[in-house]
């Protein structure tokens, strides 16, 4: 959308689009930054502040499930450790009904809690005691082994507690249960069974105060659920589904080795963080407009004059034609564009009104190398200082041109240096018309250090350029390919344009046809006539071509070294 955006407010291939999206993308970034750092702090910080509150809220809660179980367990060592009962339930009581009726009463008195009475009594005393009656506190077995735990107790030291895991099940109310062992002399008097009722620990968990959508259960150390309280609207259907990844958790071990743990859903956390997310993303959107309203101004004022300069340019074509059409006023980097623009211009137009035979040579005679250099490094200097990378890729396409077409004056060049000169040119149609041409060059061992008269190719690779490939969008391609006839050497350029019809062709190679310059035949023309000149008239320029898949031309030189070239043009010499 914020694309869109731009794209709706300024073009996407001007000097003003690249200043504009470069100061959005320099302004925006930062807040971008700041903006995920808020989040990911935000995030940390509630996980903490739930996380500290659950663990404050379970240890609480574990606490008072230990308080719990420690004054049961403190019960139950001073009941084994009573001198009074070990004695005496070991006691024969046979024919000694009041005696015994006696002791239990005190055994009432030493153990008794109150409890409702469907709740069953928290102390049982196991004894194998035959002569005792069972009571409210005394159980007398028949059987030891009806009782795995009694079992165990019975040959555990008093001082070990034996728990069973598993919730037990009396008169259908549950319990914490566990076990210990009655102990006279290392010898096991009885076993004493301790039943917490679970909904004292039950009331403790279910009002743990923990905050928000929690889910709370307790397990025994083999995995298995006891409770499992479930406050929040996430549905789970096992507690082993409940994993760190999308729970805050806190877990405590109990005094009976169960574990207690409370999950928080990171839902929670996330529906606090997206507030801030949302908050963030209204002033941002708010941030986006200021920074689009500003940076459209301020591109806008940047390239105000240069565009208004290019705008004339597009507009009225004459300025091309007459350098005091051009206004400049100022002093700054434009003002210095425009005066070497009209300068150039004014030269140009100088060179222009030569059109013969030597019109190359006069173009290259008349060009001020120092003015056109100079021109172009403060185009560059300018491109340069408004970070205008496209406009600095050109110059150094141009500065590379000029260099090897002006050569001192010098029409003789090495084959290499053309080709050289002809990628540049290339290069600055690449950035004219915002069209990949591709060139490909392939030469045969040897040929590139002959030399040639300069521009032999570059007027053929203008016409492909010009009017073969213009228009095409995709797989724009010139090859020039170089390969030895003999002693001669044939250039072989052809590109995948739009092609010609051979009435075309014929027109090209007629000299006296007048509308040939449409298709490019004053380069043609141009690159005939010095064939001749430097070469003999045995040197001819062919045209093959056919209609949507290009044109071929082929350009037959001798392998001359630079000084047999000199000499021929100087004397005349070339052969017929």
């Amino acid at each position: 959308m914020i694309t869109k955006l731009i794209r709706s407010v300024v073009p996407t291939s001007t000097l003003k689009s690249r200043i504009f999206k470069n100061l959005i993308a320099f302004t925006m970034l930062p807040f971008v930054l700041i903006a995920v750092i808020i989040c990911i702090n935000t995030y940390h910080d509630i996980t903490k502040k739930y996380s500290d509150h659950v663990r404050e809220r379970i240890n609480e809660s574990s606490n008072f499930i230990n308080e719990t179980l420690v004054k049961y367990i403190d019960k139950s060592s001073s009941i084994i450790t009573n001198q009074y009962l070990i004695n005496h339930l070991q006691k024969d009581y046979s024919g000694n009904l009041e005696q015994m009726i006696y002791f239990m009463d005190n055994i009432n008195a030493m153990i008794s809690e109150p409890f409702s009475g469907h709740i069953k009594s928290p102390y049982i005393i196991h004894t194998s005691n035959q002569s005792l009656y069972e009571g409210k506190f005394v159980h007398v077995m028949e059987e030891t082994s009806a009782n795995d735990w009694l079992v165990k107790a019975a040959s555990a030291p008093a001082t070990e507690i034996l728990w069973e895991q598993q919730l037990t099940l009396k008169n259908k109310e549950k319990y914490v249960t566990f076990y210990r062992n009655i102990v006279d002399f290392n010898i096991s008097v009885s076993i004493l069974e301790v039943n917490i009722p679970y909904t004292v620990l039950e009331a403790i968990i279910d009002n743990s105060g923990i905050q928000g959508n929690a889910l709370i259960f307790l397990v025994n150390d083999q995995g298995d659920v006891l409770q499992f309280t479930n406050h929040s609207n996430v549905i789970v259907n096992n507690v082993h589904d409940i994993t760190p990844e999308n729970f805050v958790m806190q877990s405590e071990k109990l005094k009976n080795g169960h574990t207690l743990t409370v999950a928080l859903p990171r839902k929670e956390i996330y529906k606090q963080t997206l507030t801030t997310l949302l908050l963030l993303s209204v002033f941002f959107f708010v941030y986006v407009a200021l920074m689009l309203i500003a940076s459209h101004f301020t591109s806008r004022k940047i390239t105000q004059n240069l565009q208004s300069f290019i705008n004339q340019i597009k507009q009225k074509e004459s300025l091309l034609l007459n350098e005091n059409l051009i206004e400049i006023e100022g002093d700054d980097e434009v003002a210095i564009i425009k005066q070497k623009f009209k300068t150039l211009i004014s030269r140009m137009n100088e060179i222009y009104q030569h059109n013969n035979a030597l019109e190359i040579d006069l173009l290259q005679s008349r060009i001020n190398p120092h003015l056109l250099y100079n021109s172009l490094s403060v185009i560059k200097w300018t491109a340069s200082w408004n970070k205008d990378q496209k406009t600095i890729d050109i110059v150094n396409a141009l500065t590379k041109y000029y260099r090897t077409a002006l050569n001192k004056g010098n029409q003789i060049i090495q084959i290499s240096a053309e080709l050289e000169m002809i990628e540049e040119y290339v290069k600055i149609n690449v950035h004219s018309h915002s069209c990949d041409y591709r060139l490909e060059v392939e030469l045969e061992e040897g040929i590139a250090q002959y030399y040639t008269f300069k521009h032999l190719l570059q007027p053929i690779v203008e016409n492909a350029i010009l009017h073969g490939l213009n228009g095409k969008e995709e797989d724009a391609r010139i090859t020039i390919k170089g390969y030895w006839n003999q002693s001669d050497i044939v250039f072989e350029v052809s590109d995948n344009g739009r092609g010609m019809e051979q009435e075309t062709i014929a027109n090209l190679m007629n000299d006296t046809y007048s509308a040939s310059a449409s298709f490019g035949g004053y380069g043609i023309r141009n690159v005939r006539r010095r064939l001749q000149a430097y070469y003999g008239n045995g040197y001819i320029i062919q045209i093959q071509s056919e209609i949507g898949k290009g044109t071929m031309v082929l350009v037959p030189i001798a392998a001359l070294n630079e000084q047999e070239l000199t000499g021929r043009k100087k004397s005349g010499t070339a052969s017929s």
